[in-house]
């Protein structure tokens, strides 16, 4: 998995500010997860200020389903001295191949995410107590803790940074990726009339060139369960996987190998029928001259709409039928009332066109308390400060 470069935080603390240390205690779950665990866990979700679809059970545990069924997961409940819960977690046990040795890593499940917590709590001081006791538990037998596409939390990763120094719990924190997303700020006309006018031409000449030259022209969107029901779920899903399978990021997939396009088919499949009823995922199509010509599979969670799953007939190419449909799916989110639409994955120069504004999700790595892992905090420790040097 590529990384960025590594941006080291550093930090002062305030010796006046006093901070609350939770002290927790680990308590082992079943797998496959009860009944129990999964209304304790949505109890806990409703709860934490930094809660997003990415960290929702139901995500977690289908992107299990579909792609870690091999491997050993660690359900977690971290239970306060009152015997009262305060933070779960779900995370993978694997072994990691290095150069010349093996690694034992405990790290996220994140499967197909944008960006998430490492697990549900109430506050980051709640979030650290429980990292600290999940390294306490298992330091002995894992090299490394990695959380990947942490979520930056507003400043709740500094701070949780802060709290794991305090604990004199050795880790790193670096840029895992950028992702580019459109905040609806203002208006469709506001929005323009910021652009350039070869811009405002461009994206205004996506749909009315398509509208000039087909009359049965539209855009659909589902949203709301009732949608859904009107038009049927598994109708829905159904044109939306076989127009994917004619694109060009399935036939990407398809030179991968290991089923990996037909294991996202699946995922998201899954996916629809568990979270549509809930409100949690939109399908967008834009039809003309009979045809589907394009088609979005969204998650959306309090106004922020995370484009996932798209593609677009290619015989229609020249007619940018995906520039079309974000142009759509904007300007109705601007009705609608929708905080922000953030694009899948990392920049690509179209998204360029539409938005220069980008948030970044983070890597954190824990280190455990076995030999190989204080070896290679040291190395790591030695090449950033060579690189230092020689700048």
């Amino acid at each position: 998995m590529l990384m960025t470069v590594i941006h080291w935080m550093e930090f002062e603390m305030d010796p006046q500010k006093r901070v609350e240390r939770v002290e927790l205690t680990l308590k082992m779950a079943s797998w496959p997860v009860d009944r129990g665990f999964v209304q304790d866990w949505g109890c806990l979700y409703s709860s934490t200020p930094y809660s997003s679809v990415f960290c929702r059970l139901e995500w977690i545990l289908t992107g299990i389903e579909v792609y870690g069924d091999q491997e050993e997961i660690l359900p977690c409940r971290f239970h306060g001295r009152d015997g009262a819960l305060h933070a779960m977690g779900i995370f993978m046990r694997r072994k990691e191949v290095g150069k010349r040795s093996s690694f034992t890593v405990i790290r996220t499940v994140d499967y197909n995410s944008q960006r998430i917590i490492p697990m549900v709590a109430p506050d980051m001081e709640t979030m650290a107590g429980a990292m600290a006791c999940l390294r306490k538990s298992f330091g002995r037998d894992a090299d490394y803790f990695d959380l990947f596409k942490l979520d930056g939390c507003g400043d709740g990763l500094d701070r949780f940074h802060r709290l794991m120094e305090i604990r004199g719990i050795p880790h790193e924190v670096e840029v895992f990726n950028e992702q580019p997303r459109f905040l609806l700020e203002g208006s469709w006309d506001g929005y323009l009339d910021k652009r350039t006018q070869g811009h405002r031409k461009k994206i205004r000449r996506y749909t009315r060139k398509l509208q000039e030259e087909y009359p049965d022209y539209r855009f659909i969107r589902l949203r709301s369960p009732e949608d859904f029901a009107g038009y049927g779920l598994d109708a829905a899903v159904g044109e939306v996987m076989d127009l994917y399978l004619k694109g060009w990021q399935a036939e990407a997939l398809e030179d991968q190998g290991g089923g990996a396009c037909a294991n996202l088919m699946e995922f998201y499949k899954r996916i629809a029928a568990r979270l549509a009823p809930l409100g949690l995922v939109e399908i967008c199509m834009l039809r003309a001259d009979g045809t589907l010509l394009a088609s979005e599979l969204n998650v959306c969670e309090n106004g922020s709409i995370n484009m996932l799953f798209g593609s677009y007939d290619r015989r229609y190419a020249e007619w940018s039928p995906g520039n079309a449909i974000l142009s759509e799916l904007l300007q109705d989110s601007y009705r609608r009332g929708d905080r922000c639409v953030e694009f899948g994955g990392e920049y690509l120069e179209y998204k360029r066109l539409w938005t220069k504004d980008a948030v970044d999700s983070y890597h954190l790595r824990m280190y455990g308390r076995t030999l190989r892992a204080g070896l290679r905090r040291c190395f790591g420790q030695l090449r950033s400060l060579f690189k230092d040097r020689d700048r």
